[in-house]
């Protein structure tokens, strides 16, 4: 007993230390999305998807309600992010699966931005299809919210993808 046990402070050392296998779990989603996942189908399956969340987007575009702000134009362009760097991925993984893998922590942040903005999306667009419904306000101020604040960062996450595998083998250098 003592300071550790009756403070809580053993907790946080357990939990600090746990830490690690998450990051390795994440790296280990990141690499199976890039080689296995995008390319199910001969790329049919993520094309799908892209199909999808392009459709949301043009749902929200199409309300004309101000209340989204520019919520449309934001996911549109977080959804064409993620299908630039899709198909830059797809024509390296069969010749340079070294430049692919490079990307592919970056590349699981661009799909979970465009994807979970477009699912708050649908939220607010379902919350709005709902007579009656009172939390509609506060399902369109999150996905403005998340639109036009988290969803920016897909720019520069595609740009990490698509020209960023150089400076992750030259690191490799220095290991």
């Amino acid at each position: 007993m003592g300071y550790i046990e009756e403070t809580g402070a053993a907790q946080h050392y357990r939990d600090a230390r746990i830490a690690q296998i998450y990051e390795g779990t994440n790296g280990i989603q990141a690499i199976d999305l890039v080689s296995r996942k995008i390319a199910l189908s001969g790329g049919a399956a993520v094309g799908a998807y892209l199909d999808e969340l392009r459709r949301t987007v043009a749902a929200v575009k199409a309300t004309n309600d101000p209340a989204f702000g520019t919520t449309g134009e934001r996911l549109g362009a977080a959804v064409e992010d993620l299908a630039r760097a899709t198909a830059w991925l797809q024509a390296r993984l069969g010749h340079e699966p070294e430049a692919a893998l490079a990307g592919a922590t970056p590349y699981l942040r661009l799909f979970a931005l465009a994807a979970g903005g477009c699912m708050l999306a649908d939220e607010a667009l379902a919350a709005l299809r709902l007579a009656g419904e009172a939390d509609a306000p506060g399902r369109i101020a999150t996905v403005r919210f998340f639109a036009e604040n988290i969803a920016t960062a897909t720019g520069g996450l595609a740009t990490a993808i698509t020209e960023g595998a150089g400076s992750v083998a030259a690191a490799d250098a220095f290991a």
